[in-house]
């Protein structure tokens, strides 16, 4: 399909983290949250998953510094049940246009061979669980249109897609007719701006 191939930028927002279901994860795995040597593990993982972009360690310290004690809150590590690290995602935050803060998840990514078991739905969830431990109350994510596995977990999580104008209404239309789950975009997709 064309707009997978185009892998256009897409916004998705949470507008309240209230509601969130219990994490359960499948048999044996585990997160835990960063520590100093985690920079290879996600490294690793993020090479290995990522389709598009070049990883590189100047990625991980533009994307996230050297603040070991704030990542130690913020990022987490998926365990497999022999203690392998397989996955990792960041309960980031960021501000939207208008300068109001919002938790942001961040470079969610599990390893390829571990794709299809289970893991993205409760990965998600310890973030979304995080932001709201932090003091978020909402959540934005920005994925693209080459990464419709993601987008659908996102849109089963509660997320929204944000529609500012005709192109994003388009691409959006497109995902969804593939996910799917045709029919014209709703809730936070009205929006002007998230």
């Amino acid at each position: 399909m064309e707009l997978i191939r185009q892998n256009l930028r897409l916004e998705l927002v949470r507008p309240h983290l209230s509601d969130l279901p219990e994490v359960h994860w499948p048999a044996g795995c585990s997160i835990r949250w960063f520590a100093p040597g985690d920079v290879v593990h996600w490294l690793r993982i993020h090479h290995d998953a990522e389709p598009f972009d070049e990883i590189t360690p100047d990625v991980f310290l533009r994307e996230f510094g050297a603040d070991f004690a704030r990542l130690a809150r913020r990022q987490c590590y998926v365990q497999d049940p022999d203690g392998r690290v397989v996955g990792t995602g960041t309960a980031w935050e960021t501000q939207d246009e208008q300068g109001g803060l919002w938790g942001r998840v961040f470079w969610l990514a599990v390893l390829r061979s571990h794709q299809g078991r289970g893991l993205g739905r409760p990965l998600l969830g310890a973030v979304l669980h995080r932001l709201r431990e932090l003091g978020h109350s909402r959540a934005r994510v920005f994925t693209s249109t080459g990464r419709p596995a993601a987008v659908n977990l996102y849109l089963k999580a509660g997320f929204e897609p944000v529609i500012r104008n005709g192109a994003d209404r388009k691409n959006w239309q497109e995902m969804l007719e593939y996910l799917g789950r045709a029919g014209r975009p709703a809730g936070a997709g009205e929006l002007a701006s998230a």
